[in-house]
């Protein structure tokens, strides 16, 4: 059956106008409620709505008789000068039950918050929930239009029609005429006549026992019994939530699209159009009445030219509704009202707070007002008669005390700090306060993590201070190049690369003659190279910074700096694979690990000892060098103590179970490998990730997992977009194609495979040089492309010869005999040639798990030329050698070898 949308509004709402988004809000909860039987409600476009199904029909109640006493009609003796609700109220459906609750244990409750968070338009569907089963009357007193105090006892005694006698009304007089009359009495916008309604509400509830007061300020009454609830912002999506199923979930979305469909603007809340109304929302800080305003200008500019204008959003939010107070009309007007209301001394702090962003603690809001010679006596009760009054939150994640300012009422507050005359003073103040805050950070080249979050709340405040300081004249210069120098650490930390680069470098073209060979040229000249690396790969500019910062090190005796940069220089030529100098590199910071004679730095020296060694082929070294890394890394005396900006624990654990892979012990390798991967889910820093996936992911290559290694490769590219490591994410779209290569779609992961080596050559990142080798080789063989495949192949060899990173020989040696056997012409000699070859370097290396690969197929080549017997005896103590272990080389063999049988 179909029932019409007229029917409905009504059958529902008899009597009442009401708006059509009233009855589409209403139909979303009901399907919300009917969970995976949604479809049961059908929409039948421009009629009505249709429900599917078989139901039972109930009878209606007879009147007078309810289910509860919430739906009983008031007596006729109770009167209510409450208005009929215009639209439905979204997203306080829990606030409203909340303060339902809290009025039956109080007779005194008052609404805080800011200009425009919605607290009248609660207050009203509070009353009118509260009204049916309240036993008595329900009167709304408006303060907004009075401007003297002494009325607001006259104002409330002719909204209720009291006849008082007598030329003077007070609040006894209100309160004795009131007498034991039972009802709730809303006092609404009392902020700017806090002391008369407070006086009044406090008499009232002294002497009527049975009236209870609701009042809505800025700033609470501060009486006796009262309850304070701060009306908060509607629900806001996270920045990267991109769901719209989830988005249209948050409040402050539903209120955007209701507004939307109220003004016929209902397209520009469809598909692909939600992640940006999410961000205006976010923009907005789930302010009611600013989403109102912006809603009314999207359906006038249309939505993109609307987030475009958002950061004017003064002059853009002023479509207020023509029956709205004055100071609901505008936004500014709203901020306008609380701000006049201010002594001058609390106007002057909150414009220089606004200084702060992303929060504020005692101590920098001080900073910020030193120069008017106050206390910090004087500005921590400043900034609690803010908090008071709805214009300063308190920051309840933070164990200390620190504070914000919503963006929308910084932004005002920003613009009255720019109108005072006041703004380069204080951004000054600002600067030097968080530079002498950072510098603390900067004692050594990276933080220990435990130390972070003290640094990570305020990198905010760092950028707006570096962000000023640096567009200034010289003066300011000083000022910039401490800042750069103090957040390159935290910067590090935090895997903020891209702007740790960005700072580095612009404070290194500012740096004069007098500060060359500096400590602040060294730590520059570091966090521009380490970062450089990460971003942009092994250039001859990363490689530059960090010999040049190493160089100073040097001179200076900075050992803790000598550590770090000389392991920033390892893993730089690891990178490029240059066994010759990273092993150098390696070498020299295990002496200055010895000199500084701290655990931390042994671990750190032996993990980058033994990533080289495994890169030459020596398993049993780098085994070695990895177990006494992760030896020393649990002696260190600060558990989280870092010196090249990622913690060694993980990626030693991780090289470790890869050498024993490759040593012939996959089983015990892969078990390690899940449990590092476990613990790595907690692991918040980009590098110390990243360096243990990579490993990971090439270990499970290894051992034929490849769905694991896709799943980890999936991690690892993440991981890269989140921190802006764009060869990270190039080198993962390689590692996708070789695994399409694996599983036989080797065209498309050939092309696409060829695009990743030509631009990482470009990058000069070699890490993953020989595995892509290996790979396009086997793609191109496979496409029948021969001649290609054996170029990309010996190149690979020549790479490795010229660079010496061993490790990959023999499978280059390996693959390319198995190349050799499968061209049109084959070329047996040579292939076998290869494959003895290739065995003999595995023998040398320890590389068991080489060796069975290339053992088997030798095998399958002798059992080709009807060497069978050969075969067998060749293969069999091999496939032996690996009981109880378990990779898909090892079935593999094992199946050859029943053939051989």
């Amino acid at each position: 059956m179909l029932v019409s949308k007229y029917h409905l509004m009504e059958r529902v709402w008899p009597g009442a106008v009401v708006e059509e988004n009233t009855l589409q809000f209403h139909i979303s909860a009901i399907r919300k409620a009917f969970g995976a039987d949604r479809g049961l409600l059908k929409t039948v476009a421009g009629r009505g709505y249709r429900l599917l199904g078989r139901w039972n029909v109930l009878e209606a109640p007879e009147p007078g008789h309810r289910f509860d006493n919430a739906e009983r009609d008031p007596k006729p003796p109770f009167r209510s000068n409450v208005p009929i609700a215009a639209s439905a109220l979204i997203g306080r459906s829990e606030p409203r039950q909340h303060l339902l609750d809290v009025l039956s244990a109080y007779r005194i409750v008052t609404l805080t918050g800011p200009g425009g968070i919605g607290k009248s338009v609660l207050a009203l569907e509070v009353a009118r929930s509260i009204f049916p089963t309240l036993g008595g009357d329900c009167w709304i007193v408006e303060l907004a239009s009075l401007s003297d105090p002494a009325l607001v006892p006259a104002a409330v005694s002719v909204a209720l029609g009291l006849r008082l006698a007598g030329s003077v009304i007070s609040a006894e007089s209100v309160a004795r005429a009131l007498d034991r009359e039972k009802l709730l009495l809303v006092l609404d916008n009392c902020e700017h006549l806090v002391d008369a309604a407070a006086k009044l509400a406090e008499t009232i509830v002294r002497l009527c026992p049975n009236v209870s007061v609701l009042a809505t300020s800025r700033e609470i009454l501060r009486i006796e019994g009262e309850y304070a609830y701060r009306v908060p912002p509607l629900d806001v999506p996270p920045s990267r939530q991109d769901d719209e199923d989830v988005i249209r979930g948050y409040s402050a979305v539903q209120l955007f699209n209701a507004r939307l469909i109220a003004l016929d603007a209902g397209s520009s809340a469809g598909p692909g159009n939600l992640p940006l109304i999410a961000a205006v929302c976010r923009h907005l800080d789930g302010i009611p009445l600013a989403i109102e305003f912006a809603a009314a200008r999207v359906a006038t500019l249309g939505l993109q030219q609307t987030t475009d204008l958002l950061d004017d959003r003064f002059s853009l939010l002023t479509a207020g509704r023509r029956t709205a107070l004055p100071r609901h009309q505008t936004l500014r007007a709203a901020l306008d009202w609380s701000y006049e209301l201010l002594p001058e001394a609390e106007r002057s702090l909150l414009r220089r707070l606004a200084i702060c962003a992303g929060g504020f603690t005692l101590e920098a809001a001080s900073a910020v007002m030193g120069d008017l010679g106050v206390t910090a006596t004087m500005v921590a009760e400043g900034i609690a008669s803010l908090a008071a009054k709805s214009l300063v939150s308190l920051d309840a994640s933070a164990s200390f005390g620190r504070w914000r300012l919503l963006e929308t009422i910084r932004a005002y507050a920003l613009d009255k700090l720019a109108e005072s005359g006041e703004g380069e003073l204080v951004a000054r103040r600002h600067a030097e306060f968080y530079r002498d805050l950072f510098a603390l950070a900067a004692e050594g080249p990276s933080v220990d993590f435990n130390d972070l979050p003290r640094y990570v709340r305020d990198i905010d405040n760092m950028r707006t201070a570096l962000e000023w300081a640096f567009s200034r004249d010289s003066q300011e210069i000083d000022i910039g190049i401490g800042l750069a120098v103090a957040a390159g650490p935290v910067l590090l930390a935090t895997s903020m690369l891209p702007e740790c680069y960005r700072w580095s470098e612009q404070a290194l073209l500012v740096l004069d003659d007098t500060r060359r060979g500096t400590s602040d040229e060294m730590r520059l000249q570091a966090a521009l190279g380490y970062s450089l690396m990460f971003t942009r790969g092994g250039g001859n500019e990363a490689r530059a910074a960090l010999d040049r910062s190493l160089s100073i090190a040097e001179v200076r005796g900075e050992l803790t700096y000598q550590m770090w940069l000389l392991s920033a220089l390892n893993l730089f030529h690891f990178r490029g694979g240059n066994r010759e100098l990273t092993l150098q590199c390696a070498k020299r910071s295990l002496a200055v690990a010895e000199a500084l004679g701290d655990p931390a730095a042994f671990a750190l020296a032996h993990f980058v000892l033994g990533n080289s060694l495994y890169l030459t082929g020596d398993l049993k070294g780098a085994q070695a060098e990895f177990e006494a890394a992760i030896e020393n890394r649990s002696r260190a005396q600060r558990a989280s103590k870092v010196y090249f900006g990622f913690d060694v624990a993980a990626p030693a654990a991780m090289g470790l179970a890869s050498t024993l892979c490759l040593q012939g012990y996959p089983r015990q390798a892969t078990k390690q490998a899940d449990l590092i991967l476990d613990d790595a889910r907690h692991i918040k820093h980009s590098i110390t990730l990243s360096l243990t996936l990579i490993h990971a992911v090439l270990l499970f290559l290894w051992t034929g997992d490849l769905e694991t290694a896709e799943k980890v490769t999936d991690w690892y590219i993440s991981n890269g977009r989140a921190h802006s490591l764009a060869l990270q994410v190039l080198v993962g779209r390689g590692i996708k194609a070789l695994l399409a290569i694996s599983r036989g779609d080797s065209q498309i992961g050939v092309d696409t495979l060829q695009n990743c080596v030509q631009e990482l050559r470009a990058a000069r990142y070699g890490m993953m040089a020989s595995p892509f080798n290996l790979s396009l080789t086997e793609g191109l063989a496979a496409t029948g492309r021969f001649d290609e495949a054996m170029s990309v192949i010996n190149d690979g060899i020549q790479l490795v010869e010229m660079n010496g990173d061993l490790i990959y020989m023999t499978e280059l040696l390996r693959v390319k005999g198995v190349l050799l056997l499968s061209m049109p012409q084959p070329d047996v000699e040579e292939a076998e040639r290869l494959f003895d070859r290739s065995l003999e370097l595995s023998r040398q290396q320890g590389a068991r798990a080489s060796e069975l690969r290339t053992t088997a197929d030798l095998a399958k080549l002798m059992s080709a030329q009807g060497r069978r017997q050969d075969a067998r005896a060749l293969l069999e103590p091999m496939v032996a050698g690996f009981k109880g272990q378990d990779t898909v080389d090892l079935a593999a063999a094992e199946l050859l070898l029943m053939t051989l049988q």
